[in-house]
This record gives C-alpha cells, structure tokens and sequence, in this order.
C-alpha cells in the first residue's frame, strides 16, 4: 500500500508537469488517507495543490466550449463528454440532477477539462435555479443567461471575438454563487471534526471554489491545533 509521502509525490510531479486532472485524483486519494489516519496536519498539507489543480482546471475550462442550456438536446447527456476536449457547461431541463452526475463521472473518467453545472428550472426561464447535483442539497436563484447565449454552442473563437459580457463570465459568477452559499451553510465550530466533515462534503457541490478550499484548510489546521492543545 502506497504511502502518503508516496502519493503526494507523484501529485507534485503531475502539477509540475501541468498533468493537472492526475493531480486532483492523487490529492484526493491522499485527503482520504490523511483523513482516515486523523493525520490533519497532512489533510491541510493536501488541500494547497488540490486547490492548484482545480484552478487550472477551472482555467482550461473557462477557454474552452460553452454551452448554457440544454433543452434542445436529445440523447444520453453523457454524449457531451465525447463532444467537447474542454468546456463549461450548464444542464437544464428536461435533464435531472441524476444525469448531471453521471455527466460529471464521465467526464472525470474520460480526463476532460470539462465544469458541469445543474439549473434545476427549464432553460426558458428568467431566474435559474443552480442546485447541486451531489452531496448537500444546496440551491440559489440567480438571473438566467442573455437570452442569446441559451441552448448555444459557443466555440473559444465566439467567445473571443464576443464584447463583454461573455457566456464564460456567466458561467463563473455561477460557480461562485452556488459555492459562496455552500460555505455559508457552514455554523459548525472551528476545531471540530464536524465542520471539517460540512466543508469537505460541500466540496462535492462546487468542487473548484476557491474559499471552500480555503476554509477547509483553516478548519484542518483548527482541529491540529485542538488535538495537540
């Protein structure tokens, strides 16, 4: 069995070598070991490339394909991961949380730079409801999209060429909305097992905010401290 000096080692040498998604899957093998072994201070330790990888990632994403919408679409949602290398996009109906997920599986196993968001509302509608798709249920309303970028594929060439606003700005204050909530939903006490267990399962709504990541890594380090006082 690998250790965690081990796995950590070849996620800094995937980072360094910016193999970005090979990164994150170490980094959260390692979070699960550090968590299992009670070893916060190694959790903490984790956190910071975890965090790395999943901007980079976000990044890639952000300049490529953008699709915001979907209720033109027909087939298994799970097709988009074989459309688009990378790309943000945001599932409406008729499509369910459900497939959300297992649109996000594929493109994790499919090693895409590829965001996945869930409005819960048909694409038609002036206010969106982003909700996550796994852990907990968290949901907020935002305002829809230009009513030009809905159900539209928009390649990185539209997109530059396109005058702010840009669809792939929409997409980003959404993750941020949706993630500022989740940490928000967050009262347990610093240096308690409970609120590193609310953060982490939060990072499963959003999974690449930034403040969640950061708080997480305070509230590791707030446990460390208690255990060693």
């Amino acid at each position: 069995m690998e250790s965690l000096d081990e796995i950590m080692q070849r996620a800094t040498l995937a980072i360094e070598n910016m193999d970005y998604l090979s990164c994150e899957a170490d980094c959260l093998m390692a979070l699960g070991a550090a968590r299992a072994a009670d070893d916060w201070a190694y959790y903490g330790r984790v956190l910071m490339p975890l965090q790395e990888a999943r901007r980079q990632r976000r990044m890639i994403a952000a300049e490529g394909t953008i699709r915001l919408g979907t209720s033109d679409l027909d087939g298994p949602i799970t097709a988009l991961s074989d459309r688009i290398a990378s790309g943000c996009i945001v599932v409406t109906h008729p499509f369910t949380a459900s497939d959300v997920l297992q649109l996000q599986q594929k493109v994790r196993a499919d090693r895409r730079h590829i965001e996945v968001l869930y409005a819960d509302n048909a694409a038609a509608a002036n206010r969106w409801t982003l909700r996550g798709f796994a852990g907990p249920d968290v949901h907020c309303l935002i305002d829809a999209p230009a009513k030009a970028w809905i159900d539209r594929w928009f390649s990185p060439t539209d997109i530059e060429v396109a005058p702010p606003p840009r669809p792939s700005g929409w997409f980003i204050d959404a993750t941020e909305a949706i993630g500022d909530l989740a940490v928000s939903q967050v009262d347990s006490p610093l240096g308690t097992p409970q609120r590193v267990a609310a953060l982490e399962s939060r990072l499963a709504v959003m999974t690449d905010h930034e403040i969640l990541h950061q708080r997480l890594w305070e509230a590791a380090r707030a446990l460390c401290t208690a255990k060693v006082g």
